[in-house]
């Protein structure tokens, strides 16, 4: 196959994935509040930040407990599954952190995005 031909083939397509979440009675884990912090690690770990750039290349702060990741798909690999590895590294992290709580994960290949700030 021709070099640039293959190269348009094999691309990898880039997935958004959005993580939130809620812990319940996070201050009465054997961390207390620093189980924010460590959760914060091990995100960023995988590639996940709470901040995102847009066009103009500023970064704007996502609220709280709230983590993006642009990661790549290979050209075999659904967003579905994707999910599915983002779900179980939640539940480990919850579970080494001996944390409970509820999540919310979102994973797109087509996606747009806005933030803003609302002062009063």
């Amino acid at each position: 196959m021709h070099k640039k031909l293959f190269d348009l083939v094999s691309q990898k397509r880039t997935c958004l994935v959005l993580v939130t979440f809620d812990l319940r009675y996070a201050t009465t884990s054997r961390y207390g509040n620093d189980v924010y912090r460590r959760i914060t690690n091990a995100l960023q770990e995988a590639d996940f930040f709470k901040y995102r750039k847009g066009k103009s290349e500023r970064e704007f702060e996502l609220p709280s407990n709230t983590y993006i990741a642009e990661l790549e798909l290979d050209d075999d690999e659904s967003s579905s599954s994707l999910l599915d590895e983002v779900r179980v590294m939640l539940k480990d992290i919850f579970e080494k952190l001996e944390v409970d709580g509820r999540y919310f994960v979102m994973a797109g290949k087509r996606w747009a995005w806005v933030g803003g700030k609302v002062s009063n």
